[in-house]
């Protein structure tokens, strides 16, 4: 595979836009910037928050086909997992709990949003918008999900281009890409054998039900608590979009 191009602007309206320009007869890049005024979130209506030089804000793209029919956006969250993962062991620092992926890609740690990763695809390329929280002390009031950044969570606060370095260097890797992506998901999925509640697309019905893993596609499997939703007792269903929920 070649290697990433590799761009940086100060500001931008969101790094997903600059990716569309500058994917113009590179296949392979990415782009980082220091804020953004529009970043989006994965689901309508959802923003990413960030303050200027505090985060990781890029998106990079590659053809649909390096993914190897694994899912982008599981594959996205798995690598930029695996790039704080690098950063922590390079730091020699530590994160006290383990950093767990919601379904389908945001990156929990203690229950505390990390980061998020927006995928879209367009021309036979994908690209993954990434928002890592770097070296923020505080949040603004009235997240949906409690944030957090390495610099809360460890003492120290990585430059984001030492974070945006780890996570080329997971791309290069490819090992994500692999036919082991699903078992490695799932070993790093938060609330799996839990209880959750989970809204099918924007507007479903909740659905009450244990979190089993995710079928081949990426999509969640839920074991409904009321046997009587589910194709045959006992089963699992897959839901290959939605809001999942840890009920406590």
């Amino acid at each position: 595979m070649s290697r990433l191009a590799r761009f940086f602007v100060a500001s931008t309206t969101s790094t997903m836009d600059e990716a569309r320009r500058l994917s113009a007869g590179r296949e392979r890049g990415v782009v980082s910037a220091g804020t953004q005024s529009a970043g989006r979130g994965r689901l309508a209506g959802r923003t990413w928050v960030d303050e200027p030089g505090a985060s990781l804000l890029a998106t990079f793209w590659l053809p649909a086909a390096d993914y190897s029919g694994a899912p982008p956006s599981l594959v996205a969250g798995l690598l930029v997992l695996e790039a704080v993962r690098a950063w922590v062991a390079s730091a020699g620092a530590r994160l006290g709990p383990e950093p767990r992926l919601k379904w389908p890609n945001d990156l929990l740690v203690g229950g505390r949003k990390l980061a998020g990763v927006l995928c879209e695809s367009s021309g036979g390329l994908v690209y993954a918008g990434v928002g890592v929280n770097c070296g923020q002390l505080a949040f603004p009031p009235g997240l949906r999900t409690e944030p957090t950044s390495l610099r809360l969570e460890t003492g120290l606060a990585p430059a984001p281009e030492a974070l945006l370095d780890a996570l080329a260097e997971a791309i290069a890797d490819r090992s994500a890409f692999a036919s082991g992506w699903k078992a490695r998901y799932e070993a790093a999925m938060a609330w799996r054998g839990e209880p959750v509640e989970f809204r099918p697309g924007l507007d479903g019905e909740p659905i009450l039900g244990t979190l089993v893993g995710v079928d081949a596609t990426g999509a969640a499997l839920i074991a409904p608590d009321d046997v009587r939703r589910a194709p045959a007792a006992g089963s699992a269903t897959a839901y290959a979009s939605g809001e999942l929920r840890r009920r406590y």
